[in-house]
């Protein structure tokens, strides 16, 4: 993976501008990349980078600068259209289930103005973000959903758009997993094979 790219040059530069001074949000944003760089051998060449970028910048409209409604995927994807990048907009939009809290918050037109990707680059974002805990480390799925409900509260509006995401959550973790676990044995078949 070249981590040289232009457009992961440019995404850890705006992260690190906008987030470095949030404490245990970019400790987050930190492991989410770290998790990506780890897994984006399973993506196509040319998809690896959105990956990357994408996961330096899932949380950028957290950053007090970008704050206008309050949701940040909402925010962060008025950000980076802005700037030119409506593919990682789209991607930031819609991480991680974002449309289930986007419809419970009122914001579900406003969200949808971004198309939604189906796509290995949207399931493996969702992965990396669902399987890094708030303080950047590796952790299950389910050790990071039962986190997001117990810091937010049983009854708050982002537990239950997490509950009402899991069915599609879930899938892109376990899509991502299998393409895993499939190219680490077709990697040592073929170490196998040729040795």
């Amino acid at each position: 993976m070249n981590t040289n790219h232009p457009l992961i040059i440019w995404a850890a530069e705006q992260a690190t501008t906008l987030l470095a001074a949030t404490g245990n949000r970019w400790l987050h944003v930190q492991g989410v990349v770290r998790q990506a760089q780890r897994i984006a051998f399973i993506l196509a060449e040319d998809e690896q980078p959105y990956l990357i970028a994408a996961a330096y910048l899932h949380d950028i409209g957290y950053a007090p600068a970008l704050k206008q409604t309050g949701f940040h995927p909402l925010d962060g994807a008025h950000y980076l259209y802005a700037c030119g990048h409506s593919r990682l907009a789209a991607l930031v939009a819609h991480h991680s289930g974002a449309r289930f809290e986007a419809a419970l918050r009122g914001y579900g037109a406003a969200l949808s103005r971004f198309p939604r990707e189906e796509t290995a680059v949207a399931d493996a974002l969702t992965y990396c973000d669902m399987t890094t805990s708030p303080t950047g480390e590796r952790v299950t799925f389910e050790a990071r959903i039962s986190d997001i409900l117990e810091r937010h509260g049983e009854t708050s509006s982002v537990a239950e758009a997490t509950r009402q995401a899991m069915p599609l959550l879930s899938l892109a973790v376990w899509r991502t997993q299998h393409f895993l676990i499939y190219d680490y044995k077709q990697f040592h078949l073929n170490e196998t094979k040729y040795a």
